[in-house]
């Protein structure tokens, strides 16, 4: 049987496992909350540039650079009142 919507390309963008930041001095409870809400607002602005961008390598790039900014946004939050 024929498919009617072909699969989408295989993407060149290698996809490894992130591994987990660590923060050898954690910033304070304050530097964190202001950093998580700037990395929370860059990776909303990233995620609406991808979903009007078309396949390729800038949106392979784009969503790599949301993996890693949502991984550093956890490792914040660890050292917050903030849950995420």
């Amino acid at each position: 049987m024929k498919k009617i919507v072909p699969d989408p390309p295989a993407s060149s963008i290698p996809q490894f496992d992130i591994p987990d930041f660590s923060l050898i001095t954690p910033p304070s409870t304050e530097q964190c909350d202001a950093l998580v809400h700037a990395l929370t607002l860059t990776v909303q602005q990233t995620y609406s540039v991808l979903l009007d961008s078309e396949p390729g390598l800038q949106r392979d790039a784009m969503a790599m650079n949301i993996r890693l900014l949502c991984r550093m946004v956890s490792t914040l939050a660890k050292h917050s009142d903030l849950s995420v």
